[in-house]
């Protein structure tokens, strides 16, 4: 089991690095296509308008043919497409299609680590310590992004080169290390999206994305740009999101053992609001330990409302709870980069553009209450 359990996070890591790798590879990027904020924007928006148009059928096909084939067939694709922009990236149109395909392809990935988290522990009391194992991905990401970030500044098509070739092993592995599931007819699997409680959930998660995934992606260069921070501090804020993002979410299985998953859903919402003001008005030492702070309220709601997701969806949907989740809640990462830019775009304030992405948190504690009535 702790094989399988490596190679979701290897998996998860690999899909979560390509897509937030563009709040870093955006700004060289945009220097040699002369971009402005909105077209920065609309590059991650368009890979997660593929993201979301994929996801349903990823998990219905999951839940059908298992993860480990799923995770495979995405990942040998997803080698060509990002040899693809590591040899023929000469204009934005290339740029935009291909990131686009690669949302449609990548949407697989994280159903695929979830469904095998469901299948192998979701009778365990640690449920939730395990799907938090395995989303510790995301906030090592950052942390990574932090640290390389002034190389990919400057070296940004070697990256795309050693995502292919990591899309590739991932993709041996997964071949010779099936994992063993009920197969679930389309049909019934397919119901569980009509469950209102599911959909509530989903509308929960969305906000959060909405949050979380917009300041990933815009905080580095808004901090570059638009708060006159130099790119050397500017990356260390992003260290910073990423290490409390990893604290917290390591942290998160004892908080929801001592007061339940909606509390502490709840508390962190309101946190990453309350922080986000703080930062507006600290001057540039200051905005370091709050990076910190940030990033733990960024991520902690999320293993708790996954969690909650496939309890009520049951395991043999897992696949397409999460894959319909995705679906859903991924309309706040499509949007929030656009948005995000459009507001920068039209005030060129960075202050209006981080409450920007408190919207998120506002959708999800509306949800959040909503829920408690059902």
């Amino acid at each position: 089991m702790l094989r399988n359990i490596i190679v979701s996070w290897i998996g998860t890591f690999l899909q979560l690095f390509l897509r937030l790798s563009w709040g870093v590879i955006s700004l060289p990027i945009a220097l040699v296509f002369h971009l402005n904020s909105i077209q920065i924007g609309l590059v991650a928006t368009v890979f997660y308008i593929g993201y979301v148009v994929s996801s349903i059928p990823w998990g219905l096909i999951i839940d059908r043919i298992g993860p480990s084939s799923a995770v495979e067939y995405a990942s040998i694709l997803l080698v060509g497409m990002n040899l693809l922009l590591f040899l023929f990236l000469t204009s934005y149109a290339i740029l935009l299609v291909a990131y686009l395909i690669e949302g449609l392809i990548t949407a697989a990935i994280f159903p695929s680590a979830m469904k095998i988290v469901a299948v192998s522990y979701s009778n365990s009391s640690k449920f939730t310590f395990y799907v938090a194992l395995v989303e510790s991905a995301g906030p090592i990401t950052i942390i990574t992004l932090g640290i390389i970030a002034s190389f990919l500044l400057h070296l940004w098509r070697f990256i795309y080169l050693i995502m292919a070739i990591s899309f590739g092993l991932i993709a041996i592995f997964s071949h010779f290390n099936r994992i063993d599931v009920n197969r679930t007819e389309i049909k019934r699997s397919f119901k569980i999206i009509l469950d209102r409680k599911i959909t509530i959930a989903t509308l929960i998660r969305l906000g959060e994305l909405w949050s979380t995934w917009g300041t990933t992606t815009w905080i580095f260069p808004m901090l570059v740009l638009y708060r006159n921070i130099s790119p050397t501090l500017s990356a260390l804020f992003l260290l910073l999101f990423g290490v409390g993002q990893l604290v917290g979410i390591l942290s998160v299985e004892r908080l929801v053992e001592r007061f339940g998953d909606r509390t502490v859903i709840l508390i962190n919402l309101i946190g990453f609001i309350l922080l986000t003001f703080s930062i507006i008005f600290s001057n540039n030492i200051d905005i370091l330990p709050e990076a910190f702070l940030l990033g733990i309220f960024s991520f902690s709601y999320r293993p708790p409302t996954d969690s909650l997701i496939m309890r009520i969806a049951g395991q043999s949907s897992a696949g397409t709870s999460i894959g319909y989740a995705n679906a859903v809640s991924q309309i706040g990462t499509m949007i929030a980069p656009s948005f995000v830019g459009l507001t920068l775009y039209l005030t060129h304030s960075f202050s209006i553009s981080m409450l920007a992405l408190d919207v998120g948190c506002i959708i999800s504690i509306i949800s959040l209450l909503s829920l408690k009535h059902l």
